[in-house]
């Protein structure tokens, strides 16, 4: 009597192991379903919020002081007028001075220049500044329209959504496709693309002091900022 009690006791107590975890019963390895591997993209689009003029102010003469005097007080001069435009950032740049020496017979020369960049959110106050900077004798090498910073992070998470839809518009389409359903995403993947490069203007020579050309024209095209992204999907019937 007391055997079979106790076999009693431990088929009981079997059973109540067995009906109290489910999930153990249920569980099946990743190896019983069906795996699918996509990849997706996805984008958005914004006008530019930035617009860069990048300048350079150069000088040359046979000593090296009046080089570095006559580029010091360009860029003095220039930084001064872009603080007259409230939305015009100014950024004063790269200095260098080197000798020069073109011919052995010639005497040698120096070249100082320092390079400079304003920075506006629209072309409104920067583009008759750059107008005048170039009648002041500085070169603009570019003007380009970009995206902030602010933007660029706000755009690219826009774009990651709309990559993960992309997967999960495939994943559902394919699986249906296949007689199946969409279990899970085992691994999902993104990858940020590059920004859309700036729109760039073709580097400008500088203007003879005192003159009236008008200032240079720039559109703000607009930009587009991609993403991809890749998973695997795990589709069971």
């Amino acid at each position: 009597m007391r055997i079979s009690s106790r076999i009693a006791a431990t088929s009981t107590l079997a059973l109540a192991l067995t009906a109290s975890s489910p999930a153990f019963a249920q569980t099946k390895p990743e190896e019983a379903y069906t795996r699918l591997e996509i990849s997706g993209s996805g984008s958005v689009k914004a006008a530019p919020d930035q617009l860069i003029a990048r300048f350079r102010a150069e000088s040359r003469d046979k000593s090296a002081a009046a080089a570095q005097k006559a580029v010091n007080a360009l860029v003095h001069k220039a930084v001064e007028q872009s603080g007259k435009a409230t939305s015009v950032k100014a950024a004063v740049l790269q200095y260098s001075v080197s000798e020069s020496h073109p011919d052995k017979t010639a005497p040698s020369s120096w070249i100082a220049w320092q390079s400079l960049t304003f920075t506006a959110p629209d072309g409104t106050d920067l583009l008759p500044l750059t107008g005048q900077l170039q009648g002041e004798g500085l070169m603009l090498e570019d003007l380009s329209w970009s995206l902030s910073s602010d933007n660029q992070k706000k755009l690219m998470l826009e774009a990651e959504k709309n990559a993960v839809e992309d997967l999960k518009k495939q994943a559902d389409t394919l699986a249906t496709s296949l007689g199946l359903h969409v279990l899970r995403f085992a691994n999902v993947s993104i990858a940020n693309n590059s920004f859309p490069r700036p729109m760039l203007m073709m580097a400008m020579p500088a203007s003879g002091p005192g003159d009236s050309a008008p200032p240079p024209s720039s559109t703000a095209e607009v930009q587009t900022v991609r993403a991809t992204a890749s998973a695997t999907v795990l589709l069971a019937p």
